[in-house]
């Protein structure tokens, strides 16, 4: 299945399409981006965060408004459903058509296009165990709270995994002149 995967994106990786990607992921975060700012009043939310506790969390989720943490719901089972998506799929591609010229077809690297598929599961859990907490509070189910945790500290180490593979697949990529290997 993950070779699966991996080989579908290598044969999708485009150089057009991964800046398309890029394009698109930041436009759509320039978008979005002040307007979960102005849904939180300002509170750094929870998914930004690197860890935090389920006190923290429920501290944080106290301090919205009512009307806060239902723009924040929408939000959160809306436009930070489509980021990960978009952000995903970038950086899959993205390792793809580094890795595609960086290293040989059969070399193992190749399946580590998978990689930003985690963020995104992780980054999905997150969402939903927020909207979760958003929904029922003032009931505070530390359960949720902790998957939250979980969702969003792997959330980020799968990203900054990737963002390193990306630096290494440009970089075995310069070796090569961005040759096809």
């Amino acid at each position: 299945m993950i070779r699966n995967l991996a080989d579908h994106l290598r044969r999708w990786s485009k150089g057009w399409l991964v800046f398309l990607l890029f394009v698109v992921l930041v436009g759509f975060v320039v978008i979005t981006l002040p307007i979960a700012q102005t849904a939180s009043a300002g509170i750094e939310g929870l998914d930004s965060r690197h860890f935090y506790t389920p006190k923290e969390a429920f501290a944080v989720v106290a301090a919205y408004s009512e009307k806060g943490r239902s723009l924040l719901r929408f939000f959160y089972l809306t436009a930070d459903i489509l980021n990960p998506i978009l952000y995903t799929l970038f950086l899959a591609l993205f390792i793809s058509w580094l890795f595609q010229r960086g290293f040989r077809p059969d070399s193992k690297m190749q399946l580590l296009n998978v990689l930003p598929f985690g963020a995104a599961i992780f980054d999905l859990l997150e969402n939903l165990s927020i909207v979760t907490m958003l929904s029922v509070y003032p009931s505070q189910p530390a359960f949720v709270a902790w998957l939250a945790v979980v969702g969003t500290t792997t959330k980020y180490a799968f990203i900054y995994t990737s963002f390193a593979f990306v630096i290494v697949g440009i970089a075995a990529a310069a070796l090569n002149r961005f040759r096809v290997q």
